[in-house]
C-alpha cells in the first residue's frame, strides 16, 4: 500500500516517499498536491485574480504558438529533479502524446504567485508573474511566433 500524509485533527503528519509512490498516492486524492523534499505538500486553492491571470496567459500564448510544434498546457504536472510541481502554465515542445500526464519536452514555464527556481531544467525558459502583472510579458518566452 502506498504511503501518504495522514490527517489528524486537521494537521498533516507526513512520511518520506519516492516520486513514483507519490504519483500513485496523488491519483487517489481529491485535491491537488505537489511533491517537495520527499513529502506531499498541498497546493493552495486559486483566487479569482490568479485564475484570471492564468486564463489571460493561455489566451495570449495559444494564438502565438498556433502552427508550431509548441502546446500550451495550464496546470500540468512536471517532474523537476526529485519533485513534482504544477506550474500555472507550461509550453511543451516535444511530441504530442494524448495520454501523457507530464510534458514530453518542456520549453517554457510560467508560475503565478509562486516565485520558484526552475533553472535546473536545462533549456527551459521560465517566468514568475504575480497577480496584477501584465500578462503580455509571457510573449518574451517565445522566440518564434506565428501572429
Amino acid at each position: 500500500m502506498t504511503r501518504g500524509p495522514t490527517s489528524f485533527s486537521g494537521m498533516f503528519v507526513s512520511c518520506l516517499m519516492t516520486v513514483d509512490e507519490f504519483i500513485e498516492w496523488e491519483s487517489e486524492q481529491p485535491d491537488r498536491w505537489e511533491f517537495i523534499g520527499g513529502q506531499p505538500v498541498p497546493v493552495a486553492q486559486s483566487t479569482h485574480a490568479r485564475s484570471l491571470l492564468i486564463a489571460d496567459i493561455v489566451a495570449i500564448l495559444r494564438p502565438a504558438v498556433r502552427g508550431t510544434v509548441l502546446r500550451v498546457l495550464p496546470n500540468f504536472r512536471i517532474r523537476y529533479a526529485n519533485e513534482i510541481r504544477y506550474p500555472a502554465v507550461m509550453v511543451d515542445a516535444g511530441p504530442y502524446v494524448p495520454s501523457a500526464t507530464e510534458p514530453t519536452q518542456p520549453f517554457a514555464i510560467i508560475d503565478v504567485d509562486r516565485d520558484r527556481d526552475w533553472s535546473g531544467l536545462p533549456g527551459v525558459r521560465y517566468l514568475s508573474l504575480n497577480t496584477g502583472d501584465e500578462p503580455d510579458r509571457v510573449l518574451t518566452l517565445l522566440p518564434m511566433r506565428t501572429n
